[in-house]
């Protein structure tokens, strides 16, 4: 009794000296969520002095520290609001006893001082001499060094490099614990894992876990803030920091999420790249020369963010810079079953000006992440997640960096410009490119592996296009094959790599088809007669050009490109579905036969405001309108994949449907709800499309049945006897284009029933 008495005690004696944020500074202090729609009250509160937590402020509910005097001030100005924490002098102390509860051995039981931090790094080179390499990349505002390591297998002989850091915003604490944490497990690997042993011989990683020094040691001080966002430049005035991610030199000032107040969390600084911080990075990585790729690690939200970060047009090459977000976003969510959300910022988050996504991406062509960490949603908490977070949140964002390190270290990459094709056709070959890029080795042969059905695998080569394109062809195919294929490209070296990765366990299919009619087609530019309806207060469906910009999970775009879709509201500014449910109707879909194919893009975003994660995005079928008998045919949320924003495509086989008719008319209806307070739902549909798929096998023609009549008889020989010592191709039975004695021959040849 005596000894479980004690314990607690001498952990606190153990770890009182450890700098821990001070809740006396936030006595009288809570967190509320304010909802603002007026611009001006908005502008009224931060030039009061309120601390919103959000980074970009706006119409809607985010998080604000306030005390008593700013809740009158919220009072009298009519503004609603709740409580997310009651006390946060409390919740402060309430954290920093969980933090000293886990301290121990382990480094990852809690999150650690920039001193802690330093010591690592230094442990790091100690223990690794052979791989580590420190670097001193610069000096902050107030002095501190920008430190980390390079990790690197064998002689520095130029090879690609990969750069991940973390902390440019001070008060994301998970964020340099997860980028140190995948510098050491690449450490410990080496020499014991033939992945990363492997990589390590192809590539340089560089680890960078703190690039703000100053404001992470603010957040830690006494009569600091725990919250404190920016770096800690004197600005001449009581505010002081810019936001070390709105100073790179792309598109800085640009007007996304940006400010030029220096009270603001988003303060660009008083010039393009002028904190000491944002030049030691970039100088190191210019100084470097052959920084391939780099990932920003921040909090929260669970995104990966990818290029552009300022404009909702993609880059050029997005397909590939998407395809490596999506194999990060796999890798992530194989671990814990997190799912975190890849896309353009301006598409699930916001566009943002000035940030280490473009820099890299604009200057020397890195391919340049954001990845915003655990948790998903939250206020405070999101930015002070319990210490119980920081091992799951890096172990799976571990799993991201290797599946960012197996995309630049491999001997080649192999993409499908155009995807792979899912429809083959009948009557002759189906043709799709192959981009093959040459990394640390030279293509030797590539080629292409099919089947029609289960069985022995057939093999073409692939033809050398231009430059990285390559072209493959499948055969026609019959209507009951079963097609399956996959991609291989051997080395000169003799390394072997497959599309699908895991080919042949893992292949591409596809469906053999003669035909594809398209039954209704809808792009958002005209109004054929949807319907909308629901007792939604706000935010009703209505279709247009998004305007809204993507403040708040709002479409930016349209999904084809065509320019229009359908949204929920579509105001300058956002202005989402409020208590209720805004539905849309389609016009009837005439279907009749097999091979009925819908599919349709869709767009659902819950999770800002105060209560992310409650509601749903319902799509429904029904072949009788005047009885509302609506069947569910998918239901997106209320958490999970799809409810971040994003264009989602999606298909649906008819046949697979449950009830639905085989010949008559259906209509579709897409449903978004509000049901949670204070929550934020936007919603978008576009380019619905329903195809029918037709397959006819290719009749090869009867040899000898000249007359068409399906059997070789009398009368084929009467037609050619007919057409004889001419060229009338109605007697021409061999296509040599003379009627002579050789086309009675063949008409005997064939004598009988055809088949």
């Amino acid at each position: 009794m005596l000894q479980s008495t004690l314990l607690p005690f001498i952990a606190l004696v153990l770890t009182s000296g450890t700098p821990m944020p001070d809740p006396a500074d936030y006595a009288g202090r809570q967190v509320v969520s304010i909802e603002i729609d007026d611009p001006a009250d908005l502008h009224a509160l931060l030039d009061g002095g309120m601390n919103c937590l959000a980074c970009t402020p706006g119409a809607g509910s985010h998080p604000w520290v306030v005390d008593a005097v700013d809740l009158a001030t919220i009072e009298a100005m009519g503004l609603p609001w709740q409580v997310l924490v009651d006390d946060l002098q409390r919740f402060t102390a309430e954290r920093n006893a969980l933090r000293r509860s886990v301290r121990g051995g382990d480094y990852y039981d809690d999150y650690r001082t920039l001193d802690e931090a330093n010591d690592r790094l230094d442990s790091l080179a100690a223990d690794f001499p052979d791989l580590v390499t420190p670097v001193m990349l610069g000096l902050s505002h107030e002095g501190r060094e920008i430190r980390g390591i390079v990790i690197r297998a064998g002689a520095d002989n130029g090879r690609p490099a990969v750069l991940f850091n973390g902390c440019q915003h001070a008060r994301e604490w998970i964020s340099p614990m997860t980028v140190m944490y995948i510098g050491e497990r690449l450490l410990e690997g080496y020499g014991t894992d033939d992945r990363i042993t492997q990589l390590l011989q192809r590539l340089e990683v560089v680890v960078v876990p703190i690039v703000n020094p100053d404001g992470y040691a603010h957040t830690y001080a006494g009569g600091g803030d725990r919250y404190w966002r920016k770096n800690r430049r004197d600005n001449g005035t009581t505010c002081a920091g810019v936001d070390l991610n709105r100073n790179w030199g792309v598109d800085w000032n640009g007007g996304e999420s940006t400010s030029s107040d220096p009270c603001s969390d988003i303060y660009v600084g008083p010039s393009s790249m002028s904190e000491p911080e944002v030049q030691a990075l970039a100088d190191y990585c210019l100084g470097h020369g052959n920084i391939v790729a780099q990932i920003d690690y921040h909090a929260f939200s669970e995104l990966i963010l990818e290029p552009s970060g300022y404009s909702p047009v993609p880059p050029p090459d997005w397909d590939e810079l998407h395809g490596l977000g999506v194999s990060m976003r796999e890798a992530i969510a194989d671990v814990h079953g997190h799912s975190y959300t890849a896309d353009t910022p301006c598409n699930i988050l916001y566009c943002a000006s000035g940030t280490l996504i473009d820099w890299p991406y604009e200057t020397y062509g890195a391919a340049a992440y954001c990845i915003e960490l655990r948790p998903a949603s939250g206020g405070v908490g999101g930015f002070d997640p319990p210490p119980s977070e920081i091992r799951p949140c890096a172990e799976e964002n571990l799993e991201g960096a290797l599946a960012m390190l197996d995309w630049f270290g491999a001997a080649m990459t192999l993409g499908l410009p155009e995807g792979a094709p899912t429809v083959v056709r009948t009557d002759g070959p189906t043709m799709f490119p192959v981009r093959i890029t040459e990394i640390g080795e030279q293509v030797g042969a590539a080629s292409l592996h099919w089947r029609g059905e289960e069985g022995d695998w057939s093999t073409t080569a692939l033809s050398h296009d231009a430059g990285e394109l390559w072209m493959a062809s499948l055969p026609a195919f019959a209507c009951a094959d079963m097609p399956e294929y996959f991609i291989e490209v051997e080395s000169t070296v003799g390394t072997i790599m497959r599309l699908p990765e895991s080919a042949p366990g893992t292949v591409f299919a596809a469906t053999p088809m003669s035909q594809i009619d398209v039954i209704y087609e809808h792009d958002g530019e005209t109004d054929d007669g949807w319907q909308t309806a629901g007792d939604a207060a706000d935010g009703q469906w209505e279709r247009g050009v998004p305007v809204g910009g993507g403040v708040r999970g709002d479409p930016p775009t349209d999904f084809d490109g065509s320019g229009a879709c359908w949204l929920t509201d579509n105001v300058s500014g956002n202005s989402d579905v409020d208590d209720g449910t805004t539905r849309l109707i389609t016009p009837s879909l005439a279907i009749d036969g097999e091979g009925l194919e819908l599919s349709y893009a869709r767009w659902f975003s819950n999770d800002f405001g105060a209560s992310p994660g409650e509601d749903r995005l319902m799509v429904e079928w029904t072949d009788d309108l005047g009885v509302d008998n609506w069947r569910p045919l998918e239901t997106v949320g209320p958490t999970g994949d799809g409810t971040h924003g994003g264009w989602i495509e999606v298909s649906h086989d008819l046949a697979g449907v449950d009830g639905i008719p085989s010949a008559g008319d259906i209509w579709l209806r897409f449903s978004a709800e509000d049901i949670g307070d204070g929550s934020v739902v936007e919603a978008g549909v576009d380019a619905v499309l329903l195809q029918q798929m037709i397959c006819e096998d290719k009749v090869e023609p009867c040899l000898g049945d000249v007359d068409g009549s399906g059997d070789v008889g009398v009368n084929d020989i009467l037609a050619v006897l007919a057409a004889f010592g001419s060229s009338d191709p109605s007697g021409d039975a061999d296509g040599d284009g003379v009627v002579n004695v050789d086309d009675i021959l063949v008409v005997v040849a064939g004598w009988g029933p055809c088949g």
